[in-house]
């Protein structure tokens, strides 16, 4: 099953069980995101850049999977500087100090 999962996945992962110490299995489900290093590390202990990123892959995976194509909202979008490359329509939100309105800028 965790094999069937991975395999849609490019950058992360998903940990869907944990072997407790009887030897019995505890089910889960943990992302695992790649470090700077290249060694995984849980959701939870990951940067914000990096959570940004593995929500953008999954998003995208879920889309492919079930033939959409929603758009996606990037919240406190300057946290992060590289951003994936996706094919869905992306919105960024961003606070900027010397915006006093907002402003709407469009990348074609």
């Amino acid at each position: 099953v965790t094999d069937n999962i991975n395999e849609h996945f490019s950058s992360i992962s998903f940990q869907l069980f944990r072997e407790q110490i009887n030897g019995g299995l505890k089910e889960c489900c943990e992302a695992l995101i790649p470090s700077k290093d290249g060694t995984l590390v849980e959701y939870r202990s990951a940067n914000t850049a990096a959570k940004v990123n593995a929500g953008l892959e999954i998003v995208s995976v879920l889309n492919r999977h079930f033939g959409t194509n929603i758009p996606v909202i990037i919240d406190s979008a300057e946290s992060i500087c590289k951003p994936r490359d996706m094919a869905e329509q992306v919105i960024k939100l961003i606070v900027s100090e010397t915006d006093e309105k907002i402003r709407i800028k469009v990348k074609e």
